[in-house]
């Protein structure tokens, strides 16, 4: 027990047993109104960067006046103190701007219910809903909307634009190859049109997707799966249509709750900002606190060296970079740290490059002999996403979550057509047979074609022999699930890839459990921030080219381990 921490903690305490005694004698709302919008990133975010202040202050991005977006760490948190508070009766959730993925509602969907479970109730209220607005609202007890809401419930779709007769034309000749037939990262350069592989896998997505969010929507609303599906086929509707289907409990404006949701009077509903500050603190006694379960996060596209992220999405990779370096420096710290007795690794990626996925799975594996290692997969753990957690003790997905797509893909598009029409001559002079592989103007050779394929199969087979390792199954059985297809999270829990459907809050149960630690004990989750590594801060001028320089060297490497697929709500 540290002395100096104990002192801080009894102070710390008093001063909250203060403050709540005043707190109790003061009028608490009956109702807390709370707004659900944006992102719902895993974890809440660090304080701005270095770099993002510096680019503000230069006037080369803009960092929010509010903020960065709330968490779903934010969430249960907050879910978790409204559930202890006895004169709150419940929540009225606003849904606005709801651009999370679908793993994320699907997680905030579970906190909902939990919260629900505790006696409390939940209001949801929106002037707009989608579909995924509305899976997210038909979690609560009471879904309501005024007479004029926006409802559009279009089902989930996918599109791909494919550039191969575009690239004919401009005379752009793409050369990729891939492993194997489901692997559809590069398919739109190649194709004129989608495959009957990629189709068939498209399909199975968005069956099980679909699936998924009409059983949990029938479920929570006591509806049968048809009367979700028929709203759902219509598309557009009203707020009075939807009530007579079931769907929606009430129509009024939101000013009417206060009267709908009262006792003998209107509710007193408050807005959380102002209701927080009314509610009991818990006390904590961090002295006592001798074991924690520590979160490494990978968010972005893997790429070697440092992670790092734009200020604009570059497109097909995003806007966040994983560096293989940064992320073994944050399992470095986990493994160090006495109190930290087992990771979660958070994974949200569609892959990246080949080695640095590598170099991350080692972390994961070589931690893992000291410390259990629990992933936990957000909205997408693919192709070098799913690489990296193979190593793991224990995977966790949510039922949505898109993982899988074991496979291997690699090319260039060289501009030598387009330099020939053009009259642009361009001598390309080297020495060794395959000095000008990858060079932008010429076209693979023979020999060329060859290393290549012998390159990503050699990646390949190294790919599939780590992922049968993790999971304890034969290569071959392995390998017939590779292929690069793409799987949800519910699917490939079916095929033995994951261990687990279920949220973030169920890795750091498994996690504790791994530890010894009975999964009701509560002790703290904290998000390992790795060591700084020695860097010199770019001038104006370049800064934007320091962020691009991992995707750069990304597009440079022969072989990627990357996932494109994408399901829209």
């Amino acid at each position: 027990m540290n002395p100096i921490v104990l002192v801080i903690d009894l102070v710390a305490n008093t001063l909250r047993l203060l403050r709540n005694l005043v707190v109790a004698a003061l009028p608490a709302a009956e109702f807390v109104a709370v707004t659900v919008s944006g992102p719902l990133p895993e974890r809440r975010e660090p304080p701005g960067g270095l770099l993002r202040r510096f680019l503000a202050r230069r006037g080369l991005m803009q960092l929010a006046p509010a903020g960065p977006p709330e968490s779903l760490e934010e969430w249960r948190e907050r879910l978790r103190v409204l559930a202890g508070e006895p004169r709150v009766r419940g929540i009225v959730l606003k849904i606005t701007d709801l651009t999370a993925g679908p793993a994320s509602v699907e997680s905030l969907r579970t906190a909902l219910e939990e919260f629900r479970a505790s006696g409390k109730r939940v209001v949801a209220y929106a002037a707009a809903m989608d579909l995924k607005a509305y899976w997210l609202a038909s979690a609560a007890d009471s879904v309501v909307a005024p007479e004029s809401a926006e409802i559009a419930l279009h089902g989930p779709r996918t599109e791909v634009s494919f550039l191969r007769v575009a690239l004919d034309r401009l005379g752009l000749l793409p050369q990729y190859h891939h492993i194997a037939e489901y692997k559809t990262a590069v398919h739109r350069f190649i194709y004129p049109q989608m495959t009957e592989a990629q189709r068939e896998m498209m399909e199975a997505l968005l069956d099980g997707l679909y699936a998924e969010m009409v059983s949990s929507m029938a479920s929570s609303r006591k509806l049968s799966e048809s009367t979700v599906r028929e709203a759902i086929d219509d598309g557009l509707l009203s707020a009075s249509m939807m009530r007579a289907k079931g769907l929606f409990d009430a129509v009024a404006f939101e000013d009417d709750l206060p009267a709908m949701l009262g006792a003998g009077g209107p509710a007193r509903i408050v807005p959380w900002a102002q209701a927080r500050r009314g509610l009991r603190l818990p006390y904590r006694w961090r002295a006592f606190e001798r074991r924690a379960i520590g979160v490494v996060q990978l968010i972005g596209a893997i790429v070697p060296g440092e992670s790092r992220d734009l200020p604009v999405p570059v497109p097909l990779l995003g806007a966040h970079f994983a560096g293989h370096e940064t992320m073994a420096r944050a399992f470095r710290a986990a493994e160090r740290s006495s109190s930290i007795k087992a990771v979660v690794f958070h994974v949200d990626s569609g892959g990246g490059s080949a080695v640095a996925s590598d170099m991350i799975w080692r972390e994961v594996e070589r931690v893992r002999r000291t410390k259990p290692v629990v992933v936990f997969m957000g909205n997408v753990a693919g192709s070098g996403g799913y690489y990296v957690s193979c190593g793991s003790a224990h995977i966790v997905a949510g039922a949505t979550t898109l993982t899988g797509s074991i496979g291997v893909v690699a090319g260039k598009i060289s501009a030598h057509p387009l330099a020939e029409r053009l009259g642009v001559r361009r001598e390309v002079l080297g020495r060794g047979q395959t000095a000008g592989m990858f060079s932008g103007f010429t076209a693979f050779t023979e020999r060329e074609w060859a290393a290549l394929r012998w390159w990503m199969e050699e990646i390949y087979v190294r790919f599939t022999g780590r992922v049968a390792a993790g999971r304890g199954r034969p290569v071959a059985e392995i390998t017939a699930l590779a292929r690069g297809r793409v799987y949800t999270g519910r699917q490939a829990l079916g095929l033995g890839l994951i261990d687990e459907v279920g949220d973030f809050e169920a890795a750091v149960r498994r996690a504790k459990s791994l530890a010894g630690i009975p999964p009701e004990t509560e002790i703290p989750v904290v998000t390992v921030r790795p060591p700084k590594a020695a860097a010199v801060l770019p001038a104006a001028g370049a800064a934007w080219l320091d962020g691009l320089g991992p995707a750069v060297r990304l597009m440079q490497e022969p072989a990627l381990l990357l996932m494109a697929e994408d399901v829209e709500l």
